[in-house]
């Protein structure tokens, strides 16, 4: 088992020396970011948009198309919440779906020694918007769990941490607390950039693009259930991070198969094979109490990470082919 964050690193930055043979740098392909400088893993934190990854995987065929040998890991997880909420508050959750909503804090300490993150991003809001009161203590009881979430990272080792607002909660209902929960929770992150941190505002972009193409296709939605992106949301998701906090200039890019001069698409179902390879691995190591996830209650067990890690060198070669 690969338990060392140095042992997986080598290996994974080899793969990627022999990868970058064949990279199809664009045209306007940037340096390093100073914002990448010395980060060799990125771990990504969140809920069930998270977990379904969409995003990440942008996020990651842009690192790859610019050159950058950088493994990304996705421990995302369903239902879960960045507060730990109350029996009462959990009790509708309880009743629908046979358990309470885990919170990250049950496995924050584990995922973080099983990952050993240099940069850490986080994108949590959605669940606890929808548990937690419309009102100042609400948002008290989120901003004093995102502050532990990214005090617990940095102490544990970690060079950085992005803070994401959360995507909209896209309802009929007027007016929506739970929207309101969420524009609460995002005016509060961006406020937190006059601290230092480092914050991606989501919400904002997602509810101006939302509002300017419905003056013309009023159904269009990005959320079909009003809460989890589809590729479209997600790549707005992908889109805001890699220019707000890496400076990347995507031009007239509407996917990340554009990223890539030939075999795009084929590249991305990789890249999306490979993180759901090692997505499984590292929830089985680190386990959780969410039925129904690689790692939780009642699953069977997960492969190991050895077992991940050779499964993703045999997907990097597949894509290294693809590149040349």
């Amino acid at each position: 088992m690969e338990s060392s964050k140095m042992t997986s690193s080598k290996k994974f930055l080899f793969l990627c020396l022999a990868l970058m043979e064949g990279v199809a740098m664009s045209s306007k392909a940037i340096p390093t970011p100073a914002s990448l400088d010395a980060v060799q893993r990125i771990v990504f934190l969140g809920d069930s948009i998270t977990q379904a990854g969409d995003y990440v995987t942008d996020i990651e065929c842009w690192l790859l198309s610019q050159g950058q040998q950088i493994e990304v890991i996705d421990v995302g997880l369903a239902s879960e919440t960045a507060t730990d909420l109350l029996p009462e508050e959990n009790a509708s959750h309880l009743k629908k779906f046979g358990f309470p909503r885990p919170s990250i804090s049950a496995r924050l300490d584990r995922a973080l020694a099983a990952t050993k993150p240099d940069l850490v991003v986080a994108c949590y809001g959605m669940n606890d918007g929808s548990g937690l009161p419309n009102n100042e203590a609400g948002l008290k009881r989120f901003s004093e769990a995102i502050t532990r979430l990214r005090d617990t990272a940095l102490k544990a080792g970690a060079k950085q941490v992005v803070l994401c607002t959360p995507p909209i909660h896209d309802s009929a209902r007027t007016p929506d607390p739970h929207e309101q929960n969420l524009v609460a929770f995002s005016q509060w992150l961006v406020s937190k950039r006059a601290d230092g941190w480092t914050v991606v505002d989501i919400h904002s972009p997602m509810r101006w693009e939302l509002d300017e193409i419905r003056k013309t296709n009023p159904s269009f939605k990005f959320q079909p259930d009003g809460v989890h992106p589809n590729r479209k949301g997600h790549w707005v998701m992908a889109r805001e991070i890699l220019t707000q906090f890496l400076g990347a200039d995507l031009g007239t890019s509407t996917s990340a198969e554009s990223f890539f001069a030939n075999n795009g698409s084929a590249i991305r179902s990789l890249v999306d094979q490979r993180r759901l390879a090692l997505f499984s691995a590292y929830m089985g190591h680190i386990g959780h109490a969410r039925p129904g996830v690689p790692g939780g209650p009642g699953q069977k067990p997960a492969p190991s990470l050895s077992e991940a890690t050779a499964q993703a060198a045999q997907i990097t070669e597949k894509i290294s082919s693809l590149l040349k």
